[in-house]
């Protein structure tokens, strides 16, 4: 079996999703200078206490993992159409994932905020699955071409 480029961005977007869920996302700052610490699964606030109101956004990293993986597993049967919507279905999922984030720091933003190197990750699992999308299209198109240049004869 060969492997192929578009295997390698399903394989680095699943390790960088997956990155990115145990690592804290943004650090909102008060006027006090007490700061609280949102991650995928709760919100650390400045005197201890803990929210699991943000889980929603672990869980939508944990299914986008999930369906990169999936698309890591149908891209050795080459089942091209099926791998270019798994493509589609990430890219979705990460889009409504940044949704979802901005609705959390705008309503839990005070005064300032300090974004981590997490938050970028998905942004870039969101680059790697579109180059997978492309990649998958043109290995598609290289075997369709090859497959019609051997004709019959009269």
């Amino acid at each position: 079996m060969k492997f192929r480029s578009y295997q390698l961005f399903y394989l680095l977007a699943t390790v960088l999703v997956i990155a990115a869920l145990c690592m804290p996302l943004v650090q909102f700052v008060e006027s006090n200078g007490a700061t609280s610490i949102l991650n995928n699964f709760k919100l650390v606030l400045a005197d201890g206490t803990t929210s699991s109101s943000p889980i929603a956004l672990g869980v939508v990293l944990i299914v986008t993992a999930v369906v990169n993986l999936f698309g890591m597993l149908i891209s050795g049967f080459q089942n091209f159409e099926l791998q270019k919507r798994v493509s589609i279905l990430a890219m979705l999922l990460i889009v409504g994932y940044y949704l979802l984030l901005g609705i959390y720091t705008w309503v839990l933003a005070t005064t300032a905020l300090s974004v981590q190197l997490a938050l970028l990750f998905p942004l870039i699992a969101l680059v790697l699955n579109a180059l997978s999308f492309f990649a998958t299209r043109r290995t598609e198109a290289a075997i369709l071409a090859k497959a019609s240049g051997f004709r019959l004869r009269d």
